[in-house]
């Protein structure tokens, strides 16, 4: 009997069961991975109750944020991938084996059977797959290594979305606390006037107006709050607190402006610096090297073998196996011609957002410059207005002041408020997007200089 039946009764005189074990022994297996039933929120904020200032909060979100350990999973199947494509292909094995059951035939007196048993053993590797592997692999790494650039990018955008939600909750905060104070002062004016209505020393269309006046600014109000705690929750959600802890916050400072210097520099090396600028450098490489790919695969796809066999005369044979395709008809053009129109795609698609990411910057930078203006000239108006409205109460309580006046004076100053407070959060909101867009993440202390 040959050398593959005599390992056949090996395996089956050793039992087969054992045998299968020691061949399946490098495999895998498997493990169930059930579904969490509960959520998995942090009872307390990170810190306890020292107040977070603005970076505090954005390196919190970073490392807790839900999404972002979602897409840390997902990169792990990017890592796979990778490490899937790094490995070489598996040569091709097949055997056969025949038994023979017929006689010789009917004039052989001892009606015996053959006497051997026939086999073809192959092995084949496929050449083409072993030519395209460098560049399958290659494509593979910058894959991964989009896949890790992407990351980061949301992870940036994570930043901002943090510090912005740091802004809102702090100036929605304040806006709360001089709204409360002027629904106070409103509310005395509307119940004096309500008394003084009823006395008949004041109209009822004065006693109406003051009424009207404080209802406008408890709506105000009533949005502030809301506001705020819109912001908190969101904070809250971002940092994967559940919904009733408490964030505490260091008091909000103001942005300060880059100079054009500082943004021109910045902008010298933002194809260096911004991650979604990098990942895209990294898909391009990746179409780079399937580009390659498809032209390798224009050539004839070949697989060669050995070929070991013995017919049942025991006649043993040796050979080799070519298998080719013949290019005749498609010879990989299409997949070629797929491969370059994406590579052009990709092309285009960075050229956008490069184009895009600048415009942005000047734009924002533009913007920045008026409204640190606006904001400048208001806040050396609000000490005047302040010092008035603080003088006209006086006179008021002392009823040496007209009341309608004093109320006028008090809305003026609550309206400066109010505009102070909406031109620092656009600044804010201007500050971090720009921050990001240059791919510098170091706002909001940039050295002060001068716009030049």
């Amino acid at each position: 009997m040959g050398a593959p039946f005599r390992y056949l009764s090996a395996l089956r005189a050793a039992r087969m069961p054992w045998a299968l074990a020691l061949l399946l022994a490098g495999c895998a297996t498997y493990h169930a991975a059930p579904l969490p039933a509960s959520a998995n929120l942090a009872a307390a904020a990170p810190g306890g109750l020292r107040p977070l200032d603005m970076d505090g909060v954005a390196t919190l979100a970073v490392l807790d944020n839900p999404d972002l350990n979602t897409a840390r999973a997902a990169l792990r199947v990017s890592q796979a991938q990778a490490f899937a494509a790094g490995l070489l292909p598996d040569p091709q094995a097949s055997f056969e084996a025949d038994h023979p059951n017929d006689r010789v035939g009917p004039d052989d007196p001892f009606h015996r059977y053959p006497e051997f048993n026939e086999y073809n053993l192959q092995l084949s590797v496929d050449v083409l797959a072993l030519l395209t592997h460098p560049a399958v692999r290659a494509g593979a790494r910058a894959d991964e290594s989009q896949a890790q650039l992407n990351l980061l990018w949301q992870e940036w955008q994570t930043v901002a979305e943090a510090r912005t939600l740091y802004v809102q909750q702090s100036l929605s905060a304040e806006r709360r606390s001089f709204l409360a104070g002027a629904q106070q002062i409103y509310t005395l004016a509307a119940q004096r006037s309500q008394r003084a209505q009823a006395a008949g020393n004041v109209t009822l269309e004065q006693s109406s107006a003051d009424l009207a006046v404080l209802q406008d600014v408890s709506s105000r109000l009533g949005d502030a709050e809301r506001s705020l705690l819109t912001a908190q929750q969101a904070l809250r959600s971002l940092l994967g607190l559940r919904p009733e802890v408490i964030v505490p916050l260091q008091a909000l400072g103001s942005p300060l402006l880059p100079s054009r210097a500082q943004v021109q520099s910045a902008l010298a090396l933002l194809p260096q610096r911004r991650p979604d600028l990098l990942a895209l450098q990294s898909g391009y490489r990746a179409q780079e090297a399937r580009v390659r790919v498809a032209v390798l695969s224009q050539f004839p796809d070949i697989s060669v073998g050995f070929v070991k066999s013995r017919d049942n005369g025991d006649v043993h044979a040796i050979g080799g196996i070519v298998n080719l395709t013949l290019p005749l008809f498609n010879r990989g053009r299409g997949e070629l011609a797929v491969q370059r129109t994406t590579r052009a795609q990709l092309h285009a698609d960075y050229q956008a957002r490069l184009d895009q990411a600048v415009g942005a910057v000047w734009q924002l930078w533009d913007e920045m410059g008026q409204l640190q203006q606006q904001l400048t000239d208001l806040q050396g108006q609000l000490p005047l207005l302040q010092r008035s409205v603080r003088q006209a109460e006086r006179a008021y309580r002392a009823t040496e002041f007209p009341a309608a006046s004093y109320l006028t004076l008090v809305g003026s100053y609550l309206a400066a408020q109010e505009l102070q407070s909406t031109l620092q959060e656009n600044l804010w909101s201007d500050s971090i997007a720009l921050a990001t867009e240059l791919g510098t993440q170091i706002q909001p202390r940039l050295p002060a200089q001068s716009r030049s």
